[in-house]
């Protein structure tokens, strides 16, 4: 008699110690057998499942779609599969993968847990779309920069030019605050685009929620109480103030928004280590150090598909006319471009609570040289200006010759190099758009800074490029200025570069 290959006690381990869940269900459906696994799937012992019928242990479960599944299979002898999800008696689900195959006895089923792995796909679906949308956000605003540019600029030097008591001044103002209002607004879409210039430096979080605490207070009014549970010894992280602010800012609003009877918003900070088991389950995280900020509320809390669009731009669960539905997707662009990640966790009629984390910072704290502001913004240098946006090049030449500057015009960089070759006399300051045809506006600083080392050069752009930054972060050395132009800031920030010392490194931008 030959022996058999493997032992029942083997056999029984192997099973056993499998990671799948199996089981075998007669044609009475009563249980003959389970694993561990699939034991652990339906959170019951064994012991209470063996020997009884699956309506017994679940009742309902023969109304289901996976049990009319399970009756064709063994009805028909045929082998199915289909994706299940089962939920518990505390409300919670898991989704497993099905395989059934018809047996001597009835069926087997072979169950897996896919929960986690749908999870990350979903979050790898979400992150492409977002992706996706920032783009093109990223263009409309810089499109819309230009637009406003023009806007913004003829309205301010109108305004300068007419009396007070002009009547066309209130057509002006209002011309120029719908214009300033557009700016704010092309801001949020380039936050959210990850397009945005940020200024980081060595920054303690706890500080920034200090700060701005007692203006919260104020905000939020009476009936909403602010509780702030910050960690000692916090851990510093590089991070643009500003932005960070403003990151706390909104999300205390939305708190504040979704509990419109009042109730309670809980800030909290302190120190993680997001492990691989974190990184596993929430995709594009980097295991490390961390620095959490959270926000937390009382309030009506989101079902699952208000959580899956919540960070899109212009979604907004308010009524038309309370909101532009910028604010949540501002601090999702600001969070991923300080190299953080967001996180909600929120039921409906459970409360939301925002978790922020941003790597902390390594390194010692680098000097931080600051810039002189001008006591006047008049000058007579001469000011080489690239535009190849007509009315856009138009507008700057018209503000910068109002503040006394000797200004030549090129619509490219062909024009540009041609310009300085032609010109016999200094040219002080290059003025250039970054995103131009045929040539950047790097490369043509690059070029002329061969022949005239003594140049200043000042990108301006409606978007950032990697010309000039790096993820959104200014490199050392380079002025820069944000579309669209507004008279006043072109002519001060022209005298900032004008005054500044000159530092020349080899390349005009690192590469």
């Amino acid at each position: 008699m030959t022996e058999p290959l493997i032992s029942a006690h083997d056999l029984s381990t192997v099973l056993g110690s499998m990671r799948e869940g199996l089981q075998i269900v007669d044609r009475g459906w009563r249980y003959v057998f389970l694993n561990d696994a699939a034991a652990a799937h339906g959170r019951r012992p064994k012991e209470e499942l063996l020997g009884r019928t699956m309506m017994e242990c679940y009742p309902g479960i023969s109304e289901t779609e996976m049990f009319q599944t399970l009756r064709r299979a063994m009805d028909e002898r045929e082998s199915a599969s289909l994706q299940n999800e089962f939920k518990y008696p505390d409300g919670s689900t898991r989704l497993f993968e099905l395989r059934i195959a018809p047996c001597d006895v009835g069926v087997m089923i072979l169950s897996i847990d896919v929960t986690e792995g749908r999870k990350l796909e979903e979050q790898l679906r979400q992150a492409q779309k977002m992706e996706a949308v920032g783009r093109l956000a990223g263009g409309v605003a810089h499109d819309f920069n230009n637009l406003l540019s023009v806007i913004i600029g003829h309205s301010t030097m109108m305004l300068d030019d007419i009396k007070a008591v002009d009547p066309m001044g209130e057509d002006l103002r209002a011309i120029k605050a719908a214009g300033e209002r557009g700016s704010a607004l092309t801001l949020q879409l380039l936050a959210f685009s990850r397009q945005q210039v940020l200024a980081p430096r060595r920054l303690d979080i706890n500080e920034v929620v200090a700060e701005s605490e007692k203006m919260l207070r104020r905000l939020l009014g009476e009936d909403v109480e602010l509780v702030t549970r910050n960690a000692r010894d916090l851990s510093k992280v590089m991070a643009d103030p500003g932005q960070i602010d403003q990151v706390l800012m909104n999300l205390v609003i939305n708190a504040r928004d979704a509990m419109p009877e009042g109730g309670k918003i809980t800030i909290e900070t302190k120190d993680v280590m997001l492990d691989s088991s974190y990184t596993t389950a929430h995709f594009g995280v980097v295991a490390g150090p961390y620095v959490m900020l959270a926000v937390s509320d009382t309030g009506t809390g989101m079902d699952k598909e208000t959580q899956a669009r919540i960070f899109e731009p212009f979604f907004t669960t308010k009524e038309p006319g309370k909101g532009t539905g910028l604010g949540l997707s501002t601090v999702f662009g600001i969070v991923k471009q300080s190299g953080g990640s967001i996180w909600v966790y929120s039921e409906p009629g459970s409360g939301t609570t925002f978790r922020v984390y941003f790597p902390r910072a390594v390194g010692s704290e680098a000097s931080i040289v600051e810039a002189i502001e001008p006591t006047l913004l008049e000058g007579n240098e001469t000011i080489l200006l690239v535009e190849d946006q007509d009315e856009v090049r138009n507008v700057a030449k018209l503000a910068l010759r109002r503040y006394g500057y000797h200004v030549i015009e090129a619509r490219n960089a062909g024009e540009a190099l041609l310009t300085c070759e032609r010109h016999p006399r200094a040219i002080h300051l290059l003025l250039t758009d970054v995103i131009m045809p045929q040539m950047s506006g790097r490369e043509l600083a690059e070029r002329l800074l061969k022949v005239r080392p003594d140049l200043r050069v000042l990108y301006m752009s409606g978007y950032t490029d990697n010309a000039v930054v790096h993820h959104g972060m200014l490199d050392s050395g380079v002025a820069y200025m944000q579309k669209p132009l507004v008279p006043g800031t072109l002519a001060r920030k022209v005298r900032v570069v004008l005054d500044a010392p000159l530092k020349r490194s080899s390349s005009p931008v690192a590469k």
